[in-house]
């Protein structure tokens, strides 16, 4: 990394694993030994950029990361148990972005009137 490059703007090695993907600046998963874990460790580790998406940005890489999972989750050998668990996290999300999605619509139509 040069001087000019920061840790945010470094992009991890393509590995053929997965596409990275847009989260907000603030987000993301404490380690479970610590409690903690730098910005920099965690976005290295699972290839995050991080900026502050548009909503139809954000939607569009919800839909693609959870099209993966799908596709994904029939290949594995994980319990039933443990998929319903990857599914209600993707339904959370889904419900998220609806929510932001309806407080926009309804900021247009208030305008709109």
């Amino acid at each position: 990394m040069t001087g000019d490059q920061s840790a945010a703007d470094a992009v991890a090695p393509d590995y053929g694993l997965i596409a990275p993907i847009t989260l907000p600046a603030d987000g993301r998963i404490p380690d479970e030994a610590t409690g903690v874990s730098s910005p920099a460790e965690y976005d290295g580790y699972f290839r995050l950029r991080r900026d502050r998406p548009d909503l139809q940005a954000w939607s569009r890489s919800c839909l693609d990361v959870q099209r993966g999972i799908l596709a994904d989750l029939a290949l594995t050998d994980l319990s039933a148990e443990d998929r319903c668990d990857i599914l209600a996290g993707c339904l959370v999300v889904l419900h998220t972005t609806l929510e932001h999605w309806v407080g926009v619509s309804g900021t247009r139509s208030r305008e709109a009137a």
